[in-house]
This record gives structure tokens, sequence and C-alpha cells, in this order.
């Protein structure tokens, strides 16, 4: 669930840097509607968190998958949404987000995110823990 939470952060800011140095729209079919976007962005955040949650340590591909689902899942997210509109627009969204500069970036932040995941399930697996203050310790020699 953090590993979603955190790539729908990573996502908004991303587009917000790429939108601020390109100039150009998250989306560039109005017809769309302000929601094909998001829509999409939810649907593959909820896959990423079910993924996530079901990585093993054995789970080597886990980044790989998670950035096909962090590229596929808003794209159709967002055509499915815009197809409410008609097929034109669902047509031109596809086409427009396919090489889209945004969801090239949303896909490289999923396999991040999916790295990451892999490397803490790793961790936990090989029996690290969290780490611990100097004062949680039950050797205590502080005098308290």
């Amino acid at each position: 669930m953090l590993a979603a939470a955190a790539w729908i952060a990573a996502v908004v800011a991303a587009n917000g840097f790429v939108s601020l140095f390109t100039g150009a729209e998250v989306l560039p079919v109005q017809e769309a509607g302000p929601l094909a976007v998001p829509v999409g962005v939810a649907l593959a955040a909820a896959l990423i968190a079910l993924r996530a949650a079901r990585a093993t340590a054995a789970s080597t591909l886990l980044p790989v998958e998670l950035l096909l689902i962090g590229y596929a899942v808003p794209l159709l997210g967002a055509a499915l949404v815009a197809l409410l509109s008609g097929v034109g627009p669902a047509l031109l969204t596809l086409a427009g987000l396919a090489t889209s500069p945004f969801l090239i970036a949303e896909a490289v932040l999923a396999g991040i995110a999916g790295g990451v995941v892999l490397l803490l399930v790793r961790a936990a697996d090989s029996g690290a823990g969290r780490p611990r203050w100097p004062w949680e310790g039950e050797d205590r020699d502080d005098g308290v």
C-alpha cells in the first residue's frame, strides 16, 4: 500500500515538472474529460498495491511488472473513460498518451517503486528488522 501511495505522490510531482518544463498538457485531448487521467492513475495504483502486497523474495521481475502496469493501466484507463465521450476521443487519447512523456515518467516511477519493494521484501526475508534507536534497546546504560 505504501508503494502505491508513494507512486501516486511521485506521479503528481513528475506530471507537474514535466508540464512545467515542456509546457504540455497531461491529457492533450480535452474531449476525454477531466477524469480520464486520474481514473487511469487510480486504477494503476490499485494494481500496484495488489502486486506489491503479493511480492516475495523470488519476485525478481517485480520492477518490470510494475513498469508495465504503470504504463498500460493508466493508458487503458484513460482511454476507457474517454470512451464515454465517444470512440473518437478514446482513440485520440490512446494515440496522445502512448508516447507521452507523462506516461513514460509514470511507468519509470512504477518500475522504481517495484525495485524498492523488491529490496524491502528481500531485506525482510533475510532477517532485517526496523532500525532501532540507542534508547530503545534492553541494554540501556544511561541509568534510567
